[in-house]
């Protein structure tokens, strides 16, 4: 058969077509099949916004490590039961029990019930569990992953529900509110100090900072120690041939949105930043653990208004020296991460954890 250059030129389309239409399945395949999950890092950038990170990228030349490395970019609405304006606690139980619950709440429904926390519900099925937090460990966020209380201001309890033993590996402030014996009592190896976060060897311990309630601001000198820290925990946690669990709380961006305080906010960013590269290529060498980024909320409803070229950074307003109703980004990187895409209630990542993890609210 001869073929004219018409003819030839409608085979190629049909074939380019047909091609594409393969393609296309083959991708839906892929997209459709459940990709392995074995660890999941979640990591709550406190008060940090589009805004605040965007004042943070606007001081350097390079890209920021979050920017660069995610892989999906989407939206949280972070309203609590009882509040446009969310909380810490309602913001983080939100992601903790999969629930929204009012302003204060600490690991409990909107009518105070107790319910299971991400960390139990993964210790109970044979995985490692982990906090990192440049606040105290009773302090709202990381609390949230552990306790059972009405009332974020109950440092006391807060810190007696740590005892029940869900939490393998912890580091942060907070030593005031915790009995070092009950810690022994419970498993825990207890050390103060964060200059030794490099050599311990532990599958169960709890390190503080110091003995004061919260560590220093990164401009007063607490240097990597969040970065140290996530790694240490990572290091050990990792131990668990089931995974792990794994919260990591970037906490004083929040404090410096409270005092609309420029150089705090950009600073801690920047060090949450870092820790974020170091995670994320840890994760990469791994290929089958999962990593989100987010914020619980966004506080000082910031926006940039210009550019201070004396200081090399920009102009910065604050609305408010508290939090706002403002969408977060939720940034993810690793196996099942193209599930954080488009916009949703921060309930659902928590239920996007349990469904990459093969995982019900009823197990």
């Amino acid at each position: 058969m001869r073929l004219t250059l018409k003819t030839f030129q409608l085979l190629s389309a049909l074939a380019f077509l047909n091609l594409a239409i393969a393609q296309s399945d083959s991708i839906k395949h892929i997209q459709n099949t459940p990709k392995k999950v074995k660890n999941v890092i979640l990591m709550i950038g406190d008060g940090t916004g589009l805004a605040q990170w965007s004042a943070a990228q606007a001081t350097i030349p390079q890209k920021l490590q979050v920017f660069s490395l995610a892989q999906y970019l989407g939206l949280s609405m972070t309203s609590s039961s009882n509040d446009y304006i969310t909380d810490s606690g309602a913001g983080a139980t939100a992601f903790s029990i999969g629930q929204k619950t009012y302003n204060g709440a600490i690991g409990v429904t909107k009518d105070t019930h107790p319910e299971f926390t991400l960390s139990e519900r993964l210790h109970v099925k044979g995985k490692a569990t982990g906090l990192v937090s440049t606040c105290g460990l009773t302090h709202a966020t990381p609390a949230s992953f552990y306790a059972h209380q009405p009332s974020r201001k109950l440092d006391k309890q807060i810190a007696n529900d740590f005892y029940g033993g869900f939490i393998d590996v912890a580091i942060g402030g907070g030593l005031k509110f915790f009995d070092t014996a009950k810690l022994r009592e419970s498993g825990h190896k207890v050390y103060v100090g964060h200059s030794n976060l490099d050599q311990i060897n532990d599958n169960h311990f709890v390190s503080f900072y110091d003995t004061n309630e919260h560590p220093p601001k990164f401009l007063n000198g607490r240097g990597d120690f969040e970065r140290k820290a996530s790694m240490a925990a990572i290091r050990n946690l990792n131990q668990n041939k089931n995974g792990f669990f794994l919260m990591i709380e970037g906490s004083q961006i929040d404090w410096g949105g409270h005092e609309n305080d420029s150089n705090y906010v950009i600073s801690e960013v920047m060090d949450f930043d870092s820790t974020i590269a170091e995670v994320i290529n840890w994760a990469k060498i791994d290929g089958e653990t999962l990593v989100i980024i987010t914020a619980d909320h966004e506080t000082g409803g910031l926006s940039l208004i210009g550019y201070d070229k004396k200081n090399n950074k920009p102009a910065m307003h604050f609305s408010t020296g508290h939090h706002s109703g403002i969408p977060v980004p939720v940034f993810a990187y690793g196996p099942g991460s193209e599930l954080f895409a488009g916009v949703y209630e921060n309930t659902e990542i928590h239920d996007k954890i349990l469904q990459l993890l093969q995982m019900s609210k009823k197990d």
